[in-house]
C-alpha cells in the first residue's frame, strides 16, 4: 500500500518548508509541494528526496487547487493571506476526498465537515495560544480564571501583515473584550509598560479577546478570560492606530507601513516570539492555586509550521474526529507542547504552581542585544 500523500499548499515558505522537513523526516508520508512557482517547490523537493514531488498550483485557482488536492490523503495549507483565500482551500480538499489542515483560520469553524475532517488554527497564533487555557487547566478540578497575551518582536512579512489588518478589519476578535460568561465589549483597556515575567522589556498590552479563546473559556467552564495582543515597541503599535483610523482603503498599502514599522521595532534587538498565560482555578485539593506558562522562541514561522505538521499527522493517525474544528479544540495540548520541546531547538516553556497571591517568576535569561 502506497503511503498516504500529503499535499502542502505553500510549501517552500518560511512555515510550509518546516512543516515540509519534518513530514519528510517521519518517513512515511510521500509529500506534494505547492505554490505559484515551480523552481522553489523543485528545490525543495530535490533536498527532501524521491518522496517529495513539485506541483505548481495558486490557491485563487480553483481548477488548480482541484488537481492539486486529487488524490491526497490530507491538504495542508500554508498559503497566506489566510482572511482573503478562506475556505477555498478546505473546499477544494473536501471535493477531492482529502481531510485538510490549515495554519491559519479559514472563517468556517463552525462549519458541518460531513465525513471528513477539518482541523483550523494550527499554527502559533491562532492555535497554540488557544491551547493554553487547556494545558494549564489539566490538574485542577476547577478553573477559573484565564489571563493571556502574544508579544512579538522582528519584522513582519507582507503576508503576515495582510493576514494581521484583515483579521482586525472582519471581527475575529473583541477589542478590549471581556468574557465573563459572555463577552463583555469594551471592559478592558490598554496597559502601558506591562511587565510580563519571561519577557526582556515592558510591552504594550491591548486587550482584543478572540473567538479561540472564548471557545475554550465556554468549553472549560471558565468564569472569566482576558486576551492581549502586547508590543515591544512603539512604532508597530503607533503605526497600527494610524492605518486603522485612517481614510486609506489600500490594504497593500496599509500593510507595507506595517511592514516597515515592525522593522523599526526590531532594529538592533534580538527577536522573539513569546506566549504566556496564567490560570487561577480550584486544585485537586480544594486550595486555590495558580498555574503560569511561557512559551518563547526565535521563530514564530518554525513553531507554526511544526504545529500544523503535527496536526496532519494527529488526523492520518486517527486522533482527530471529523468535522470542521480549530486546533485548540481537538489537538491535546500536552501532546503538542511535548512535541515542541522535542523538536524545536531553543525553544523555553516554562510551566509552573504558584500561591494565586504571587506573581510566578517565569525564567528567562537576558540576552545582549546590539545598538544602532
Amino acid at each position: 500500500m502506497a503511503a498516504p500523500l500529503i499535499g502542502i499548499l505553500g510549501a517552500y515558505g518560511a512555515v510550509g518548508s518546516v512543516a515540509a522537513r519534518r513530514l519528510a523526516d517521519e518517513g512515511r508520508y510521500r509529500l506534494r509541494l505547492g505554490g505559484r512557482a515551480l523552481d522553489p517547490a523543485r528545490r525543495l523537493a530535490a533536498e527532501l528526496g524521491p518522496s517529495a514531488g513539485a506541483q505548481v498550483v495558486d490557491a485563487r485557482d480553483g481548477h488548480g487547487l482541484a488537481a492539486f488536492a486529487e488524490g491526497c490523503r490530507v491538504v495542508l495549507n500554508c498559503a497566506g493571506p489566510a482572511y482573503l483565500l478562506l475556505d477555498r482551500v478546505r473546499r477544494a480538499a473536501f471535493a477531492a476526498g482529502a481531510d485538510y489542515v490549515d495554519v491559519m483560520d479559514d472563517g468556517t469553524a463552525s462549519a458541518p465537515g460531513g465525513p471528513r475532517t477539518a482541523v483550523l488554527s494550527a499554527g502559533l497564533v491562532p492555535g497554540l495560544s488557544g491551547l493554553l487555557p487547556g494545558l494549564l487547566a489539566g490538574p485542577m478540578d476547577r478553573p477559573l480564571r484565564f489571563t493571556g497575551g502574544y508579544a512579538g518582536l522582528g519584522a513582519l512579512t507582507h503576508t503576515g501583515a495582510l493576514d494581521y489588518l484583515l483579521s482586525l478589519d472582519r471581527g475575529f476578535g473583541v477589542p478590549t473584550g471581556l468574557w465573563r460568561g459572555r463577552t463583555v465589549p469594551g471592559a478592558l483597556r490598554t496597559e502601558d509598560g506591562l511587565r510580563v515575567p519571561g519577557l526582556p522589556r515592558p510591552v504594550t498590552a491591548v486587550p482584543f479577546l478572540t473567538a479561540e479563546v472564548v471557545e475554550r473559556a465556554e468549553a472549560l467552564g471558565l468564569a472569566e478570560a482576558r486576551w492581549y495582543n502586547a508590543f515591544d515597541g512603539g512604532f508597530l503599535y503607533d503605526a497600527l492606530n494610524r492605518v486603522r483610523t485612517g481614510d486609506s482603503p489600500d490594504l497593500d498599502s496599509r500593510a507595507a507601513e506595517l511592514v516597515r514599522a515592525s522593522a523599526l521595532d526590531a532594529a538592533g534587538r534580538t527577536p522573539y516570539h513569546a506566549l504566556w498565560g496564567s490560570l487561577d482555578g480550584i486544585g485537586h485539593e480544594g486550595a486555590e492555586v495558580r498555574r503560569t506558562v511561557l512559551v518563547r522562541g526565535a521563530d514564530g514561522s518554525g513553531v507554526t509550521g511544526e504545529i500544523g505538521a503535527f496536526a496532519v499527522s494527529e488526523v492520518c493517525d486517527g486522533r482527530v474526529p471529523a468535522g470542521v474544528r480549530r486546533a485548540a479544540e481537538v489537538l491535546l495540548p500536552r501532546r503538542v507542547v511535548d512535541r515542541l520541546r522535542a523538536v524545536v531547538g531553543g525553544l523555553v516553556v516554562a510551566e509552573r504552581d504558584a500561591d494565586p497571591a504571587s506573581v510566578a517568576d517565569l525564567a528567562y535569561e537576558a540576552e545582549e542585544e546590539g545598538a544602532l
